[in-house]
């Protein structure tokens, strides 16, 4: 690990970057969460000696590093290098002998960090900044050693924190409340969804604890890797939303296999937890449907997701170049298709606008991020090249505001695989759309110290007042940074 600011060495003008670590395991993805208070019973002031302890103001911020590795049979000769993107080996690997000596096998693991802010102290020490603008507090940022690691059953493809006010429905005998949980839902290459609550069992140890799983496949020829996942967590409790706040909580998954699924996340009393108040999280699939075929052979879909202004809508986009919308009321076909007369590869990456209704970003092996709203899909609203594939597209937290507030509107951080990062810009997201033209989106900075495929990023943001930083992750090099995203 490493904790001092480094440079990029070759760049024209030198990225910085505070942190880094190496994993054991090929880095796949990388999710923050919102962050979380310290509190004073978490920081005894050991500094001081009147034996008080002292309020610490600091907020700490949940990062998962979700972590995966093809353990080759014996009989493959198949070696992957740095420029092999996860489907090429994935393919390699399907395609491989019938007769291995070993069976090819998937290990995984999810790494937890706790990502602290720097001190209320600290912060008003450090209000000078470098010659580049840059808060020096922001060179205190670091992953620090992991909370936990929790070995899964296969290799984690893709994963995400539950960001919708953290309440989950809950049913009881006395009718429905809400139930406090950081969830954190993962995609596994077995073909199963696995969610894990963050929990601290004392002040300054936290965990995450896993809480259930999808059901396993019938049989091993049904068995898909399931790709990539989304909450319906854009619908926020507490706000003047569209939508109404009894809406369930939802996760659309994808697979290998050309398949996208729906499932239900419910929260029931569990017998003989009254005193402590747990209740009993299930996760039922209600609708499967085939979504992407090409060649008359299964598509792999890379990614979906649901849709803000409309709850009914599910967006997918897949290896055969084109990206489907469909209402899960009825899926025997696609109520659109954008197909290669506008993408020139595979549609890899799908994230709605938090706080703007039927506003999407899109991405694709072909290096652009589009812009789309959902009700004219002619043509995109706005086309920008990050000059490498688009695994990854974060809209900046603070669109995720519950206090109304809109800032960074148009600001998204990408992960552009053999590119590195990108952080994007398209200014008249500001506000909400209009019939105007969007206006050109702009790179505003990139990062690219990682040296194989940048397939994990997200953003470090504490608040409105406090230092602003990215995380990414990349495959074959096994590498995580925390870097200066101004």
């Amino acid at each position: 690990m490493t904790s001092s600011t480094q440079e990029v060495p070759g760049e024209t003008n030198p990225f910085s970057w505070f942190d880094q670590v190496i994993t054991p395991l090929n880095a796949c993805s990388l999710e923050t969460s919102a962050p979380i208070p310290v509190g004073p019973e978490q920081a005894p002031d050991d500094d001081d000696d009147d034996g008080k302890t002292h309020i610490d103001s600091r907020l700490i911020l949940p990062l998962v590093i979700g972590c995966y590795q093809l353990n080759e049979g014996s009989s493959s000769a198949t070696e992957t290098n740095n420029n092999t993107t996860l489907v090429e080996s994935e393919k390699s690997d399907e395609n491989a002998d019938d007769a291995p000596v070993e069976k090819s096998s998937r290990s995984g693991e999810l790494r937890l960090y706790m990502i602290p802010s720097a001190s209320s102290e600290s912060e008003s020490n450090n209000q000078q900044k470098h010659n580049d603008g840059i808060p020096k507090n922001n060179e205190a940022l670091s992953f620090g050693d992991p909370s936990c690691v929790v070995k899964m059953e296969s290799g984690v493809l893709d994963g995400k924190w539950r960001r919708r006010d953290e309440r989950l429905h809950r049913t009881t005998t006395i009718g429905t409340t809400y139930e406090t949980m950081p969830l954190y839902a993962s995609a596994c290459a077995s073909g199963r969804i696995h969610l894990h609550s963050l929990e601290n069992n004392n002040p300054l140890s936290w965990n995450l604890s896993h809480l259930t799983s999808s059901e396993e496949t019938s049989s091993v020829e049904e068995t898909s890797l399931c790709l990539s996942l989304a909450w319906n967590d854009f619908i926020m409790d507490g706000c003047n939303d569209s939508f109404s706040n009894a809406v369930s909580d939802r996760i659309v998954s994808s697979y290998s296999n050309g398949t996208v699924a729906i499932h239900n996340i419910s929260c029931s009393d569990q017998p003989g937890n009254e005193e402590d108040g747990r209740c009993n999280v299930n996760i039922e699939e209600t609708n499967r449907w085939n979504a992407h075929t090409m060649f008359g052979c299964p598509s792999e879909v890379w990614t979906c997701s649901f849709l803000r202004g409309d709850e009914n809508v599910v967006l997918s986009g897949a290896d055969d170049s084109s990206l489907k919308i469909w209402d899960i009321r009825q899926t025997q076909r696609p109520s659109h298709k954008i197909g290669d007369s506008e993408f020139e590869a595979g549609v890899t990456a799908i994230t709605p606008h938090p706080a703007l209704d039927h506003i999407f970003a899109a991405g694709s092996y072909d290096e652009n991020v589009r812009i789309y709203d959902h009700r004219k899909m002619d043509q995109p609203l706005e086309k920008v090249c990050v000059g490498g594939g688009v695994w990854r597209i974060k809209w900046h937290p603070s669109c995720w505001g519950v206090d109304g507030t809109r800032g960074h509107c148009g600001k998204m951080l990408v992960a552009a695989m053999h590119g590195g990062c990108r952080v994007v810009n398209v200014p008249t997201l500001v506000g909400a759309p209009s019939d105007e033209n969007m206006g050109d989106a702009e790179i505003l900075s990139k990062f690219t110290a990682h040296e194989s495929m940048a397939y994990g990023a997200d953003w470090i943001w504490f608040d409105q007042s406090s230092c602003e930083g990215a995380a990414s992750c990349s495959f074959y090099d096994r590498q995580a940074f925390i870097w200066n995203s101004s």
